[in-house]
């Protein structure tokens, strides 16, 4: 389904980014906890307004004014930040080919980023330690080159970020070889051509020399 920029259908991401002969490695969403971090301040507003709409009923306000103020300032303060929240946790990812690295950012209802890194702009994949390794998720840490503008892209949240590094890695690895792969075949395809060249103009010197 697509709402303005929303774009639930991942498979319309992968058709748009992905061409022939480009495979998936991985896909990854991000951990639970995102969503949960991101609406803290919510559910702090949230306790407060329920604190003190019990307050005015306990002060002889009649219930439903108290649940009618409760729910439209709820709506107002905490609704819009727990949807965004949600869209940002719910539709961002990270999809590695055999190619590049597109990291997907849903913003909101309005504003999608997607980002498509190929893997001859990355530079390395590594990690780092998020709340001391107590969940599942960490930091995935991209090193670009100055293609890409050098610098760094980190990423929080990230479920088996080390599995995530390598598997960017594998594919960097293979990538590079089969570069390197491809240059010599095309060095030695050239040298082929040039002795053939070379060849072709000895047989012609004796003929022109006789004639």
């Amino acid at each position: 389904m697509r709402l303005f920029a929303l774009q639930t259908d991942k498979n319309q991401v992968v058709e748009r980014f992905c061409h022939g002969g480009e495979s998936i490695v991985r896909l990854t969403h991000y951990h639970w906890m995102m969503f949960a971090v991101g609406i803290i301040q919510e559910i702090l507003v949230t306790i407060g307004l329920g604190i003190l709409a019990g307050m005015a009923v306990f002060l002889g306000m009649p219930w439903g004014y108290a649940a009618g103020a409760f729910v439209v300032t709820w709506f107002a303060f905490c609704f819009f930040g727990i949807l965004k929240a949600y869209l940002d946790w719910c539709y961002d990812f990270i999809l590695i080919t055999t190619d590049k690295v597109i990291l997907v950012d849903q913003t909101s209802i309005f504003r999608q980023t997607i980002k498509p890194i190929h893997l001859e702009n990355i530079g390395a994949a590594g990690t780092s330690t998020q709340w001391w390794n107590m969940f599942d998720f960490g930091i995935l840490v991209l090193d670009l080159k100055e293609g890409e503008g050098g610098g760094t892209i980190t990423k929080r949240f990230v479920p088996h970020a080390r599995d995530v590094a390598g598997a960017i890695s594998d594919a960097l690895t293979r990538y590079q070889r089969g570069g390197a792969t491809n240059a010599r075949e095309r060095a030695g395809a050239q040298a082929e051509v040039g002795r053939r060249n070379l060849r072709h103009a000895t047989d012609e010197v004796p003929a022109a020399v006789s004639g």
